[in-house]
């Protein structure tokens, strides 16, 4: 008896099989000239058992699937659909929803449903990100016992076009401003403008005076210190493709933090604090020069790479300030003060300045 049951198991099972409607697509070329290509196709629907069910007698459904499975049928009918094999942008189609469904009508006729949600995502070289998703679907009725495959197949192939369709219109309207379908970053330093008050002197406004040093001093061992300073601000656009970054730069001295001594002043020790000033100068030009050769694939990327350039400057500018203070013993060593001030020339030259 228990052989029995196997065999009966066994030919139920192939009869189901049997039974299935198994579709096949025929590619269709599109209207359009497309700018991408689909290289992948990726079923994530969470029931991958079969695409529906279709009547095939007034109390009978069967099984509707692809012949050749459902990601392998579709990618062939979207890469042979599109007659592009050139396009740079790389898509995966990634199938969210495929349904076919029927019910019976009172007056013994059919009513059908096929639905198609998928999305669209770029392939790139370190991730894969969504662009965006599309739905569409359509309904038939039908009156005889079983629709021929031809017509379920020539739904769906209209349906996947049609998501097709509107991927090359979203592309027009979006691609130029969509981050993720940027071709490089294009740096914009901003001019600066920043006017003096009666904290702040910017470095191109003028050099300094003894007046600019307001603040308390707070070592008499020396005889003046400036407080020299560089900080800058950053936005950023999708423009044409490129991620557009504006940048300003500030190179600046706090009246309130720079002191003198009274018994100190003279025009060698002024120069003296304004080399300070100008090496602050050279540390703004240089890291200027460091995000006008950075490249990002994400504004958040090339945002994280100034932001940490910005403190490796900041680090390189106190470094080279104490060395500067520490080769000319503060001023005190004249030949060295001329060479440092000779230096700092030069370099400032080089930007310009």
């Amino acid at each position: 008896m228990k052989i029995i049951k196997v065999l009966l198991l066994v030919l139920t099972l192939g009869q189901e099989a049997y039974s299935q409607k198994l579709l096949t697509l025929n590619p269709e070329k599109v209207s359009f000239k497309p700018s991408f290509n689909i290289v992948d196709v990726v079923d994530a629907r969470p029931q991958r058992e079969n695409i529906g069910q279709a009547f095939v007698s007034a109390a009978q459904k069967d099984p509707i699937n692809f012949k050749a499975g459902t990601e392998t049928a579709i990618k062939r009918f979207l890469t042979q659909s599109l007659p592009n094999k050139e396009a740079q942008l790389l898509l995966r189609y990634r199938i969210l929803d495929l349904k076919i469904s029927e019910s019976k009508l009172p007056n013994g006729n059919f009513s059908g449903q096929i639905q198609l949600k998928v999305a669209f995502d770029r392939i790139g070289k370190k991730d894969t990100v969504l662009l965006t998703e599309t739905s569409t679907s359509t309904t038939f009725v039908r009156s005889d016992i079983q629709m021929p495959n031809a017509k379920y197949e020539s739904i769906l192939s209209s349906l996947l076009g049609k998501s097709l369709e509107y991927f090359d219109k979203w592309l027009t309207l979006n691609g130029s401003k969509h981050e993720a379908l940027i071709k490089g970053v294009k740096i914009i330093f901003m001019p600066e403008n920043d006017a003096n008050d009666n904290d702040t002197i910017y470095h191109h406004t003028r050099k300094v005076n003894w007046d600019d040093f307001r603040g308390k001093p707070t070592n008499t061992r020396y005889g003046a210190a400036i407080f020299a300073n560089f900080a800058y601000g950053a936005s950023f656009q999708v423009i044409d493709n490129y991620i557009v970054a504006k940048i300003s730069t500030k190179t600046y001295m706090v009246r309130g933090m720079s002191w003198m001594q009274p018994n100190a002043l003279s025009d060698y020790a002024l120069a003296h604090e304004q080399l300070h000033f100008d090496i602050a100068k050279v540390i703004t030009e240089r890291f200027k020069k460091k995000i006008l050769a950075m490249q990002a694939d994400l504004i958040i990327d090339l945002n994280s790479m100034i932001q940490y350039e910005y403190l490796e400057s900041y680090r390189e500018m106190n470094q080279l300030q104490k060395q500067y203070d520490n080769e000319t013993n503060h001023s005190i060593s004249r030949q060295n003060q001329a060479a440092w001030e000779a230096k700092v020339r030069r370099w400032l030259n080089e930007f310009g300045n």
